[in-house]
């Protein structure tokens, strides 16, 4: 019965789908009355801003819902809903890229939100999903994103434990690369042969080969991104009747029912931009964002979104030629495309502590791999390419290297350092109340936080907003990462960081970190078991609900009183006697920690209080090993 509810989900969606039936872009006649595609990213799109009109009549009863089931005490729900009928409460969640860790983690992370998880609504967060207005993902956590999102907004106990599609399997034997015989992708490696090595991932001859030659073969370009796109696509997405999404667009949410129906958060997947010939990436490079009406960028250089269903048409400043294309936007692309991690595998072939087919053969299989890995970043095959460019020549842009080549080049959305999707969703434009903030980095040390903070200095990031944080070794000192911590709990304190009136939201951070599995694992690792899966999943939960609300009883009461803060304050309600408690408990108390930084060891921040645990047994920490949300070619070279 399942299988046959799920087949039915999958078929409903993909009828909107590539107008080849395929992987292949096509040509189909112009929106009638439409005289350009793109407008100025000075504001969110009137797509987005009826359907948030609509979601909020559905955010406002769970959130109703939730605030009467967590316990506040001296708060009286149906009072302060009435009062804030003029407005409201608007969250977001955000996930954090970091490979399958980042995917599986946040899948807890995400279910114990889900009123639709056992035991979520009791010992969890279970209803805050719900209420939510925005679902941003990168990376990793464009995976989980996107395959929720593509199975009208399935819940995670449906993937897991009901799907009969057997999603999410990361065994060895279903991993993306196909490690049986790594000979055999040596002799392509030596040759520079790109096809002969990407004919090494799994399901390569079960169509991923197929569908690239046919968008070749259509006219348009494709890198290796392509090929990622689509081999992730087998993991994500039920095969259904065009073999995992092949012929399924990120536009085609727009029909889901779900997302009709405003039943589920607006889904955002986000990649980063960089200059054409460019190697080079920071913090200051171009936040691109993919939702189901646009791709664009409220950063200042580029400040243009278009109408992603057209993607893939001839634009000259927003205007086509008569003759428009649909089908570029397929939904494995432009989740591969969020993670442009394709070198980041076959790194896990090469790094000094993997182990190939050992000693003394190593030493010469690594470096032939290392030479293929650089021959590909420099021919720009390790990146997403949109081609044509859908900003040529906006008037908006001011980046005239990214508005004026034929090609948009897009990478991994969190290797500018930013590894949590916020800037782009903590913006004026959107004006987030609260949001919850996961990092799934592997030791997180909070820096993803730093760097959203910084971001909004920068002169892209004008539209930005984000609280005050404090350095990354104080995030460890002062064991931030060991619980959810809040930051921007008093507006009034951050008016000098308000934007046209819009003060930053309130940011509920949480951590990854062990509970009952050490779910802190390599960016690098490619498969788990399903025992391992169900394990890293469970570790997320925990992690949300901390330990099912096991270590705090007012856990999430606490909750509550951060998603309702902004409306309070804008209400000139005072908090209640258990919120002031809260806040106090949960808050970053605005310190730093000054400490000389030689020889400093940071907490490992594995007991229920936060505090070191030398006991358990736990891996040598390098706290910095993974940083960002990928792996990039050019730290092999130190280029």
């Amino acid at each position: 019965m399942l299988r046959t509810l799920f087949f039915f989900i999958w078929a409903a969606f993909v009828v909107a789908r590539s107008p080849t039936g395929g992987y292949a872009p096509g040509t189909v006649a112009c929106p009638k009355g439409v005289k350009s595609f793109i407008r100025e990213g000075n504001t969110i799109s009137n797509e987005e801003k009826d359907w948030i009109k609509e979601r909020h009549k559905i955010t406002d009863q769970a959130l109703a819902e939730f605030l009467k089931s967590v316990n506040m005490t001296d708060f009286d729900v149906d009072e302060f809903m009435t009062k804030n009928s003029s407005s409201s409460v608007n969250i977001a969640v955000s996930v954090s890229g970091g490979g399958y860790r980042s995917m599986l983690t946040g899948a807890g992370q995400v279910a114990a939100l889900d009123n639709r998880t056992q035991d979520a609504s009791e010992v969890g967060l279970g209803g805050i999903l719900q209420s939510s207005t925005y679902f941003a993902g990168l990376s990793g956590g464009a995976w989980l994103v996107g395959s929720l999102t593509m199975q009208d907004f399935a819940s995670v106990d449906q993937i897991v434990f009901e799907d009969p599609d057997d999603l999410w399997n990361l065994t060895e034997t279903r991993q993306l690369p196909n490690t049986t015989s790594l000979w055999k992708v040596i002799y392509p490696a030596i040759r520079l042969d790109a096809i002969g090595v990407l004919s090494h991932i799994n399901n390569w001859n079960n169509g991923i080969q197929s569908d690239l030659e046919k968008k070749e073969a259509a006219g348009y370009e494709t890198t290796i991104t392509d090929a990622w796109g689509r081999a992730l696509a087998f993991q994500l997405f039920p095969k259904g009747k065009d073999n995992h999404g092949a012929a399924t667009t990120w536009s085609d949410i727009r029909d889901l029912n779900a997302f009709k129906n405003h039943e589920m958060p607006f889904p955002i997947l986000v990649s980063l931009a960089r200059q054409p010939d460019s190697i080079f990436y920071s913090l200051n490079s171009t936040v691109v964002e993919a939702n189901p009406f646009e791709m664009g960028s409220f950063d200042t250089d580029l400040n243009t979104f278009v109408d992603i269903k057209y993607l893939g048409t001839n634009l000259v400043d927003g205007k086509s030629n008569g003759s428009c294309v649909a089908g570029y936007d397929n939904a494995g692309f432009m989740i591969g495309t969020s993670s442009s991690l394709f070198n980041q595998f076959l790194y896990t072939l090469v790094c000094e502590e993997c182990k190939l087919v050992g000693k003394p053969f190593d030493y010469v299989l690594k470096p032939i791999l290392k030479r293929f890995l650089l021959k590909i970043s420099s021919d720009k095959d390790d990146v997403a390419v949109v081609k044509p460019n859908p900003f040529y020549h906006s008037r908006y842009g001011t980046d005239n290297n990214i508005t004026t080549d034929e090609s948009l080049v897009l990478f991994d959305g969190g290797l500018g350092g930013e590894t949590i999707p916020l800037s782009n969703l903590m913006t004026k434009e959107r004006k987030l109340d609260a949001v919850f903030a996961f990092d799934n980095a592997n030791w997180p040390n909070g820096s993803s936080l730093v760097d959203a903070y910084s971001r909004q200095f920068v002169d892209k990031g004008e539209s930005s907003l984000c609280p005050y944080v404090p350095d990354a070794i104080s995030f460890m000192q002062q064991n931030l990462t060991a619980k959810p911590t809040f930051f921007g709990c008093d507006a009034k304190n951050l008016t000098d960081l308000a934007k046209d009136g819009v003060v930053p939201p309130l940011v509920i951070y949480l951590a990854n970190r062990p509970y009952e599995f050490l779910s802190n694992t390599s960016t690098f690792q490619n498969s788990y078991t399903d025992q391992e899966k169900k394990a890293m999943i469970q570790n997320g939960f925990d992690i949300t609900s901390r330990l099912n609300g096991t270590i705090d009883e007012e856990y999430r009461a606490c909750i509550g009183c951060a998603v309702i803060r902004r409306e309070q304050e804008r209400l000139g309600q005072q908090q209640t006697d258990q919120c002031k408690k809260c806040f106090k408990r949960y808050c970053w108390d605005g310190t730093i920690s000054r400490m000389n930084t030689t020889n400093y060891s940071p907490p490992v921040n594995f007991t229920n209080s936060g505090l070191t645990n030398r006991s358990m047994d736990v891996p040598t920490l390098k706290i910095n090993e993974s940083p960002k949300s990928s792996f990039s070619i050019f730290s092999l070279f130190k280029i």
